[in-house]
This record gives C-alpha cells, structure tokens and sequence, in this order.
C-alpha cells in the first residue's frame, strides 16, 4: 500500500469552525504560542453567532447582518490560524493520522478536535427545492428569510414544532402574515414541554392568530417555481395513499430538526452512537481524538449519564475543556447545560438532562392560569433536569441542585 503523504501537517487540527472549534483553537493558541492551528469549516464563514438568527432584529431587517460576525478575517490572521473555509472533511485514517478533504487535500495532525455540530435535516418530498422554503440553521438561511420577508408574504406554513418555530411565529405575526402550524405531535413542543406547559404555549398562538393543526404531516410543496400552498395528511394515513387537504401560502418554514453528519467517520472505526462517544474528558475511542459541541455524545459526571446536550453555552464550555486536554491536561467536562427561548411574550427554558423517559419522575410547580410553569425531572430521586415556562428566575437554583445532585 503506497505511503499515505498529507499535503499540509498541523500540530492542532479543528474540523468544524463554529464556537466549540473556534474557542478551542483560541485556548490552544494562548497556551502554545507557536503551534501549527487550522480550522476547516464546510460553511463559507468565519465564525457567527448562530444564537442571533432566529432573533427579531435580525430577520426583519431592523440589525445589519454585520452583527452576527464573532471573528474578524484579521483574527484568524493575527493567531496564525489557517482558516479553510466551504470545504468538509471525507475520511479519518487513524492509521496515518490523516484527514482527507472535500478538495481531494491531505491534512496530518498530532492532535485532532472534532467540532462537526448538526446539519437540517433532509426534507425527501416533491417540492422541497421551491423558491419560498426556508430553514433556519445557518446564515445563508437566514438570509434567504430576510430577502423573502421584504416582498410581502401573506400566509406562512410551518412544519415541526420547536423553540425556533415559536421565535419565527412571534417575528411572522407581528408582520401580519397569516401563520398555519403544522406538527407531527399530539401538541406544540411534544415531549419536549409536558402537556400542561404546552398549554400555554398553544394558547399564546391561538391568541396572536396562528392556526395550529397537530398530527399531520405535509407531504408535498406546490408551486411552479414559487410556493403556492402544501398538501397535508394525517400522519396516521400516508402509508395508505389517501389524497390529502390542501392550504394556500406562499412561505413554508421546515423546522422538522438536525442530523450529525458522522457518516465519514464510520470507516475510522470511531465508536458512534447518533453522535461522536465520548468519555468526560471528551476523548473519542480513537487516540489523540476529541470531540466538542452539538456532536459530542459525552460522559456526564454529573448526571451519571452519556448524553448529548446542544446548546451555545454547552459547545463553549466543551471547546475550551476539550482544548485543555489535547494540551495534556486531564480536565473533565462538568456543566450543566441549559438555555431558553424567547417569543410571543413567554420564555421557555430547559436545563440538564430534559429527554423523555421511563425511568423520570415528575413535579409540576405553577399553574396554567398564572401562565407560569414547570416540571422538575427526577430519577432515582434526585433533579436531573427542569422544563419551565415565564420561571426563569429559578434557573440558577435549580442548576445548583442539579450540580450538587441534592436528593
């Protein structure tokens, strides 16, 4: 077998140029001033705050997309970080301690950080590629959104029930677009939120004048080039080819959640499980591999659990513990993970380990009627995790418990 010949060698190899990897390559170039560092970033940015998208200001035009950015190109420049941007990373050899490129580049590394994060799930149904549909997980999209909400767009279809779909509907209503919601689930943020918080969600819809249709699936977009409505069937018919109901819109938003691009890494002999396995100093199975951000299925010392949590603050943390230990250190990963969501006049926010499960106990504290929420999540009779909704001032306190796993 011919000798395997990198075209480049890096002493700090990051794939994936968000904040996980950028905050790691950031710590690494503190502690080891003359290290070899680079990034590879299948987007055609630098680093940007995807937390801002969703957001007002941004969508409706009102903030200049200039906000967004968190790294100058001079940045990169100035820490001798060679950025390759709008180019995916096909294939580890843990072998030769190579990457092979998108491009058809070599890179060899010392040290590697896998950062890769998520993509928007693929949407397989006729007319998906129409001029009118929209995601929201990178800036691209977010502009896409921006051009369309300034050609005055009546009616906007929504799929999938999210934080972001509460965000975009809150930006779409107060436009005075028509807004129909579509969700596979029995209710809004199923298992996400518990029925009874879900109540307050769904009613704050009603009231801004969104229609909400549960248990339906759209199964094609119209249109000749542009959008101009979607078939819909109940999600418990489509396999017996029963004709569908039909609504009219000319924007369609499919929030219908993310996979983890870790295809490419099956041939590595990685251990994967959905994402990337960790243990809690977030080293894979392979040596002088780590893994950081949304992608990391990790060891949580905390929760006596592996678990993936997807969250700005989460991908931070773990870029900078993650950056520690490739430097030699024998730092865990110990944060509790949480965030919140903001729309229509409530706040929903999740902290700790929120996954639906057999073996989760649960207290209601609240009431629908106050609008104000949430559920405790215990097992084996200790806080895990809280769902909440307008309680975020118990955040904190209920991080602490959490954290000192207080029974």
């Amino acid at each position: 077998m011919s000798e395997v010949i990198p075209s480049h060698k890096y002493r700090y190899l990051i794939i994936g140029g968000g904040v996980a990897g950028t905050t790691a390559a950031e710590a690494l170039r503190k502690r080891e001033p003359d290290a070899t560092i680079a990034i590879v970033t299948d987007e055609p940015y630098r680093l940007y705050s995807r937390v801002l998208l969703s957001k007002p200001a941004l969508l409706t035009g009102e903030k200049h997309l200039d906000g967004v950015w968190m790294k100058t190109d001079a940045w990169y420049r100035e820490n001798k970080i060679d950025l390759m941007v709008d180019v995916s990373a096909h294939r580890l050899d843990p072998a030769t301690k190579t990457v092979k490129l998108s491009n058809g580049d070599i890179l060899g590394y010392e040290k590697l950080l896998l950062a890769i994060g998520t993509h928007s799930r693929p949407w397989y149904i006729p007319g998906r590629d129409k001029l009118g549909v929209h995601y929201l997980h990178t800036l691209d999209d977010a502009k896409g959104i921006i051009d369309d909400l300034q050609d005055g767009k009546k009616h906007a279809v929504m799929v999938g029930s999210a934080c972001v779909t509460y965000e975009v509907a809150d930006i779409l209503c107060s436009k005075g677009i028509e807004v129909t919601e579509i969700m596979r689930e029995n209710y809004f943020l199923e298992p996400s939120l518990s029925r009874e918080e879900a109540e307050i969600t769904e009613k704050r819809l009603l009231e801004r004048g969104v229609t909400l249709i549960p248990n339906m699936e759209v199964t094609e977009i119209l249109g000749d080039g542009e959008v101009t409505g979607v078939v819909l069937r109940d999600k418990s018919t489509i396999a017996c080819g029963e004709d569908g109901r039909t609504i009219a819109c000319d924007m369609v938003f499919a929030f219908i959640g993310v996979i983890l691009p870790v295809e490419w890494l099956t041939s590595s002999g990685m251990a994967l499980e959905r994402g990337i396995v960790a243990n809690e100093y977030l080293e894979t199975s392979i040596p002088d591999v780590w893994t950081a951000g949304d992608c990391a299925r990790f060891k949580d010392v905390i929760l006596d659990d592996s678990v993936m949590m997807g969250s700005w603050m989460n991908a931070v943390k773990q870029g900078e513990v993650a950056a520690a230990n490739m430097l030699g250190d024998k730092k865990r990963y110990e944060l509790i993970s949480l965030h919140s969501s903001h729309g229509l006049g409530d706040m929903i926010s999740f902290a700790g380990d929120c996954r639906a499960s057999r073996n989760r106990e649960y207290i209601m504290r609240g009431s629908v009627a106050e609008r104000k929420l949430g559920r405790l999540i215990l097992r084996d009779n200790r806080i895990v995790g809280a769902t909440m909704v307008n309680r975020t001032q118990e955040l904190a306190t209920i991080v602490k418990l959490i954290t000192l796993r207080v029974p």
